[in-house]
């Protein structure tokens, strides 16, 4: 992709990103954004028919420009502002004059705020204290009684017959809701505990009245997902025919030697060997996590030697960025904004109060070790790189995630974290560091 782009300040934070997008790559952004669309929304055109035109027909042509148009803009500023090599802030504002269109070139501007630069009071070494590295035995036995909790086990339990608060039963059930059948709460053999709140109160109840062997059906009702005329959730009933078949325990195993022996062929042969396996992989995993802890410790000190002030621009660029991001995660739960904050019993505004602390805490941090990085003058290498993407993947996609930055124009990004990182650990490095105890 070639692309034209001319860069004007327009005040002390912000700059104007010119771009224009030519006529070659206009055309194969928007098939490519199609493509994209119409898989999204599960489109297919008929014979002889332009996807371009079967989108169109399903959603509508200000609908599929509209997506266009962000889709384009979105993707091409970040290969623009690394052209101009400058490093923004936040998401840019779009500025266009018209739509996307085929056949001809795509000019828009894009509305960015520039990343500032800082000084510190003083670049010597900082000092922190951290409590010592040490895998402890009892570290080990935790996670021996962990891997034995994984690995438990049902067994039927015959110590008694009639069924008590917090039994484990092992249910046969046939529901039907409102005469329906409803496959999610049939079962030759569920198992099921009581008192647990896992079904209404009136199910609970009836199981706690049977006997092993017994049958009985159950009645009970649940909020449904309609609504009434009062805006109230129409009430489901359910009939359940219920089998109580057997009590049951949970069994733990115990770790030994035969449990090894039958469990873990391949990874050890003994308690010992699995116990010193252990040891090490918990000592890989604080290693890590302890270099992560020192680096924020000696961030946290070089923070407090921040000189200058940071722009309400800049603050309301980071803070927009953290409540989307916030917004998204509370969807991923099925929860919108405004029942977290009933939920909290907080406002909206102690919510970006408390977002704003923590975003300033954040950039005070990032610019103080962008300080750093530019006063003694450390050089971005490959392999830091390659260092960062590893610190930030799922071990084993760092390649695929690198791949997917340097395809979507975020390699600034990647590089500008990658500097961090590198400038955090020369910090860290240099640090008088005093051992708690």
């Amino acid at each position: 992709m070639e692309l034209q782009a001319s860069l004007e300040r327009v005040d002390d934070d912000r700059s104007r990103l010119h771009i224009v997008i030519p006529t070659n790559d206009t055309n194969t952004l928007i098939d490519q954004f199609l493509i994209a669309l119409a898989y999204q929304n599960n489109i297919t055109p008929e014979e002889g028919q332009e996807l371009e035109d079967a989108a169109i027909a399903r959603l509508g042509r200000e609908a599929v420009y509209e997506n266009l148009n962000a889709s384009i803009t979105q993707y091409a500023f970040p290969f623009a502002a690394e052209g101009q090599g400058i490093v923004y802030i936040g998401k840019p504002q779009f500025e266009m004059k018209a739509s996307v269109k085929r056949d001809t070139p795509f000019s828009y501007d894009a509305i960015c705020v520039l990343k500032p630069s800082f000084t510190l009071s003083s670049y010597d070494p900082v000092e922190i204290t951290v409590p010592p590295l040490a895998v402890t035995e009892a570290d080990v036995d935790n996670y021996l009684a962990q891997l034995a909790q994984s690995h438990a086990f049902l067994e039927k339990d015959s110590s008694h017959s009639d069924i008590r608060v917090g039994d484990q039963v092992e249910l046969e059930i046939e529901t039907f809701r409102d005469g329906v059948r409803c496959d999610q709460l049939c079962s030759e053999g569920r198992s099921y505990t009581t008192g647990a709140d896992m079904m209404p109160e009136e199910f609970d109840q009836a199981i706690l009245s049977m006997h092993v062997g017994e049958t009985k059906e159950v009645k009970y009702s649940t909020p449904g997902f309609t609504l009434d005329e009062n805006n109230q959730p129409e009430m489901d009933h359910y009939v359940s025919t219920v089998t109580v078949k057997n009590l049951q325990k949970t069994i733990i195993p115990t770790i030994d030697d035969e449990w090894i022996a039958e469990n873990m062929q391949g990874e050890a042969s003994t308690v010992a060997e699995l116990r010193e396996k252990i040891h090490a992989m918990i000592s890989d995993r604080k290693t890590i996590e302890y270099r992560h802890f020192k680096n924020l410790q000696s961030a946290k000190a070089l923070a407090e030697r921040f000189e200058g002030e940071i722009s309400d621009a800049i603050y309301d660029a980071v803070t927009a960025d953290v409540l989307v991001a916030f917004e998204d995660q509370l969807a991923e739960q099925n929860m919108s904004k405004e029942d977290f904050l009933r939920s909290q019993g907080v406002t909206e505004q102690q919510l970006k109060r408390h977002l704003n602390g923590q975003v300033h805490e954040q950039l005070v941090r990032q610019f103080a070790l962008d300080a750093v990085a530019e006063h003694f003058n450390l050089e971005l290498t490959d392999e830091d790189l390659n260092e960062y993407f590893r610190a930030a993947a799922t071990p084993g996609l760092e390649a695929m995630i690198r791949l997917d930055f340097e395809r979507n124009g975020k390699m600034p990004e990647a590089r500008l974290s990658a500097m961090r990182l590198k400038a955090n650990d020369y910090v860290t490095e240099h640090a008088t560091i005093h051992i708690e105890g």
